[in-house]
């Protein structure tokens, strides 16, 4: 049995050597995030409008799989075979926020202000698609595309 003038001192022990234990290690590692890269030719792998497949109606819109747009580093973008989308020529494009993208804004050479979709890059069976959310003119019209990098 412990002496009950010791006690004290051991109670203290083990309560300094308990809050000294309770060092926290950071978990995460200081690494910066890379901006996320879009560059290269990419064509529409689905179409949406209002949640219906556009590309394998019968006598359907199969000239979406003609449509292409190019992305470059330096923000630009051109498109060939357009199609409704949220653009209709080329311009400059800009993520909300570089590095975790959730927005994407398209600006036409030549317009006055920038439209905006939102913007999601998933992973399917291993290739990179970006899927984009718009409505070019009516807002009771919805398309979604999701794209494949064709290079």
């Amino acid at each position: 049995m412990i002496n009950k003038k010791l006690f004290p001192a051991f109670v203290l022990l083990v309560y300094v050597l308990g809050a000294a234990s309770c060092k926290t290690d950071k978990l995460v590692p200081d690494v910066i995030e890379s901006n996320k890269s879009i560059s290269g030719t990419w064509a529409i792998a689905s179409a949406t409008q209002n949640g219906r497949e556009l590309i394998n109606l019968p006598n359907g819109m199969t000239h979406l799989a003609e449509f292409k747009i190019t992305f470059t580093d330096d923000g630009k973008y051109t498109v060939e075979n357009p199609v409704p989308f949220i653009v209709s020529g080329n311009g400059q494009y800009k993520f909300n926020d570089p590095q975790y993208p959730f927005d994407i804004a398209f600006t036409a050479d030549g317009a006055q202000a920038p439209v905006k979709s939102t913007f999601l890059s998933p992973n399917v069976q291993g290739d990179r698609r970006i899927t984009l959310t718009f409505s070019p003119g009516c807002d009771k019209n919805v398309y979604k595309y999701t794209l494949k990098r064709t290079n």
